[in-house]
């Protein structure tokens, strides 16, 4: 994260400014990181009613600017609206206490939840996911798919990641049209469910290895579950048989064809291939799923 000390000093000045000047909370010990992602910079507070909370807010300038399309405040209303939406049903997630939109600073606050340094099971983690993908949509709105489905969603992001990693490695990938690829998705007749699409052991904090919160929801879209396991899968980062054996509706993956599989897959794939050989600079795993890219399109090219 490029943030300065000078930048960081005025987040949290302007921060701690807003609650304790303009909504009179009792802020009892100076505001500290904790942490920060490529959009949000996350801080402690301790207010004195309501106790140790988490301050999450764009550190971008351009994240931070006053334009309702800007990812920085996408990014606040997402999080806030699905962790309201999934408290309701008892999904673990930090209670929400404030969502700020103003001219100057934007951030939410929500409890903090520590853990410690146990494993949680990929069992454990499957239980949850299928806990999460249980959840009744109702009027669950996801402010950055509008109207969208999931399936045209991925069929065009694949096309631009391939793109994206085409300029990467100087080398033209060619992935099936967009529309083919949407129209194979839809024919799934799996309803759709509330998808978080980043689940890591980072985003699930623990205590003696049972789930106390699930948190980050940037990648969260409604749509087929077989998406979500596709991701997990393809990351390899949780014990796939044991992840299943959580998760509990394996006959959701004996009744999808391996072609729509594949193509969620794909898009996951390309991702990893991005984020390893651009941003984390990783050869060994960005040279692993250059590979699997170029496997899975072959692998799709046979079922069409």
């Amino acid at each position: 994260m490029n943030l300065s000390n000078t930048e960081l000093k005025k987040l949290s000045q302007k921060v701690t400014h807003v609650l304790m000047n303009g909504m009179k909370w009792q802020i009892d010990e100076d505001i500290r990181l904790i942490g920060s992602g490529v959009i949000n910079a996350v801080f402690l507070i301790r207010e004195r009613e309501r106790g140790l909370l988490a301050v999450r807010t764009p550190w971008r300038s351009e994240e931070r600017m006053m334009d309702k399309n800007s990812s920085g405040i996408i990014s606040l209303q997402k999080e806030a609206a699905i962790a309201k939406h999934c408290a309701k049903h008892q999904i673990p997630v930090p209670k929400i206490h404030q969502l700020y939109i103003g001219n100057d600073i934007n951030f939410l606050v929500s409890d903090f939840i520590s853990g410690d340094n146990q494993k949680i099971s990929s069992y454990s983690i499957g239980k949850l996911i299928s806990k999460i993908h249980k959840v009744p949509l109702n009027d669950l709105f996801i402010i950055d798919q509008k109207e969208r489905t999931l399936s045209r969603i991925i069929s065009e992001r694949i096309a631009e990641r391939a793109i994206s990693l085409g300029k990467l490695i100087n080398t033209d990938i060619i992935v099936p049209d967009s529309g083919i690829l949407e129209t194979i998705l839809d024919t799934s007749n799996i309803k759709n469910r509330l998808l978080h699409l980043d689940v890591r052991r980072p985003n699930i904090i623990g205590e003696n290895g049972i789930v106390q919160s699930i948190i980050d929801w940037d990648n969260a879209f409604i749509g087929n579950p077989i998406m979500e396991l596709m991701r997990i899968l393809e990351t390899q980062e949780l014990n796939a048989e044991a992840f299943l054996e959580g998760y509990n509706e394996t006959e959701l993956l004996k009744n999808t064809e391996d072609v729509i599989q594949l193509i969620y897959r794909l898009d996951t794939a390309l991702m990893l291939s991005i984020l390893f050989i651009s941003f984390l600079n990783d050869k060994d795993k960005g040279e692993y799923y250059l590979k699997r890219v170029q496997l899975l399109i072959s692998e799709i090219n046979k079922c069409l």
